[in-house]
């Protein structure tokens, strides 16, 4: 228990270490959405609800997680435009995208290959694998929306870089 929840605690206060370290702020939600998606798949092994209230549970944390990846992805960019790197938003939002949907593929066949190897249940079948995929898919798509709500709050000559002064 404690093995994986200290971790996990580090790990959630990155996004703050960061702001603090790189002397920007993240858009208001971000740090919010990192955390419920990590606490979620805590909250999942540790308590056993991947497989309590399967597969709502497992679908969930699917579209959490793609959605804070996607943001992660997408604050990089702003941090790269922030520091002089800037970017075009339609760079921007196809590299997301794709960055997120390589790594969610990636995350379903290392489901995969750990239940071979490792003989565990995490993986459903492709059932599973393709419900988890429409979970992505709705997580990267309230994604886009917040995106493009804050690319709305952007004024005329700025770039993606301002949303980190919000």
């Amino acid at each position: 228990f404690w093995a994986v929840l200290i971790p996990s605690l580090v790990l959630s206060l990155l996004p703050v270490l960061f702001e603090y370290a790189a002397h920007v702020r993240f858009p208001p939600g971000f740090k919010s959405v990192f955390s419920l998606a990590l606490l979620l798949h805590v909250a999942g092994g540790i308590s056993r609800f991947y497989w309590k209230f399967s597969p709502f549970y497992d679908k969930i944390a699917h579209v959490c997680s793609a959605l804070a990846l996607f943001l992660l992805i997408i604050c990089c960019f702003a941090v790269l435009d922030h520091y002089g790197e800037a970017v075009r938003w339609r760079t921007v939002l196809i590299s997301a995208i794709v960055i997120t949907v390589v790594l969610m593929v990636t995350w379903e066949i290392s489901e995969y290959l750990i239940d071979v190897i490792a003989t565990t249940s995490y993986n459903g079948g492709i059932a599973d694998s393709i419900g988890d995929t429409i979970a992505n898919i709705i997580g990267i798509l309230i994604g886009i929306c917040i995106v493009r709500y804050y690319r709305n709050l952007i004024p005329a000559g700025k770039n993606l870089g301002y949303l980190l002064t919000l």
